[in-house]
């Protein structure tokens, strides 16, 4: 699936080189992104059920988001680009995380290291020179993106070493401390969805850059934040989801996996934690909810970037001379800018 993922992205990126006949120079630069990333699922944050949005999110189990990216400019204004990013984004969370009681003594958790290809298009919302000493250095500018792409993921949790069947999967050798196992095969939910990994994703967000501005006016490199959530189709990025199920029909580790509750967790988590019958598979007559099927997951990545203009340079400097004009007078920001929509 991975190579699959990569296979597509690459030929993506190919075509999108060679459907494209050249504008000017600078119109291609190229990148990477460094930040971190966090997801929305069945398992949140606070002393309540459930949180709308980030306010769920665990900001203990924030993780890594790391990616590379070529972004390609549509018109000659720069308004419109056209952007491919592969990235490795990890999640992960945390029932342990939680203020809440039922949650906290359901003590399940898991982490998920994500590979992720999309195409994004891009719009300028707003660009400012920054002037120091009456020349203009470089440009601030603001874009909201919208895309869609395609995401490997597989979620792995470990055995509690609270777990009633720790010592008996140690001794048998089926774990060991500290070691994750693959969930979706596993059937903890009494769903094989093994064959579903490879899922489709919505990206849409906000960033702002800074455009070095080298002699002459000409867009070299730049520098900038980005805020991107994903829409997925799924309600496993978590592994959580709809109701217990019968432990008989799974494997050792599988059943073990499937519900992590016991006496001592139990007793940390406090009143309103239930008994052991409220986590774990009682009988399909008195179905135990483990999940909320209702809600897909979802996952955000906060980054920073760095990109390298290709082909010589950008010209948007000097195309954007008579909008932004250098005044006298004035701060940082001058107020002779004008949007370019």
């Amino acid at each position: 699936m991975v190579r699959q993922l990569t296979y597509s992205f690459l030929v993506t990126l190919g075509l999108f080189f060679a459907t494209h006949v050249a504008i000017g120079q600078g119109n291609w630069d190229v990148g990477i992104s460094v930040g971190m990333a966090n997801y929305m699922g069945d398992i949140g944050d606070g002393s309540v059920s459930r949180r709308d949005f980030i306010w769920d999110m665990q900001e203990l189990r924030t993780r890594p988001a790391l990616g590379v990216f070529a972004r390609r400019k549509l018109d000659r204004d720069g308004l419109w680009h056209i952007r491919a990013d592969f990235s490795r984004i990890h999640i992960s969370g945390s029932d342990k995380d939680t203020q809440y009681a039922p949650r906290r003594a359901r003590n399940l958790h898991f982490r998920n290291i994500m590979q992720e290809g999309y195409i994004r298009l891009e719009r300028d919302l707003m660009q400012k020179p920054l002037v120091w000493a009456r020349q203009r250095r470089a440009m601030l500018t603001i874009r909201g993106f919208v895309g869609f792409g395609k995401v490997r993921h597989n979620p792995e949790a470990r055995v509690d070493v609270n777990n009633l069947m720790y010592d008996q999967l140690i001794e048998s050798g089926i774990t060991s401390e500290g070691q994750w196992h693959s969930l979706p095969e596993l059937q903890t939910g009494g769903v094989d969805y093994s064959d579903e990994l490879y899922i489709s994703t919505l990206p849409f967000g906000l960033s702002a850059t800074i455009t070095g501005q080298r002699k002459g006016g000409a867009a070299d490199f730049y520098v900038g934040i980005e805020l991107g959530f994903r829409m997925v189709d799924t309600d496993y990025l978590d592994d959580i989801s709809g109701f217990y199920a019968d432990p008989s029909e799974m494997s050792q580790l599988g059943a073990a996996l499937s519900s992590q509750a016991n006496l001592e967790d139990l007793a940390i988590a406090g009143p309103g934690a239930g008994s052991m019958t409220a986590h774990s598979y009682i009988g399909d007559e008195i179905p135990v909810i483990r999940g909320n099927p209702a809600n897909t997951d979802a996952y955000g990545t906060l980054v920073i970037t760095y990109g390298k203009v290709l082909n010589g340079r950008s010209q948007s400097f000097n195309h954007s001379r008579s909008t932004y004009g250098n005044k006298k007078g004035g701060g940082l920001f001058r107020k002779s800018t004008r949007m370019k929509f």
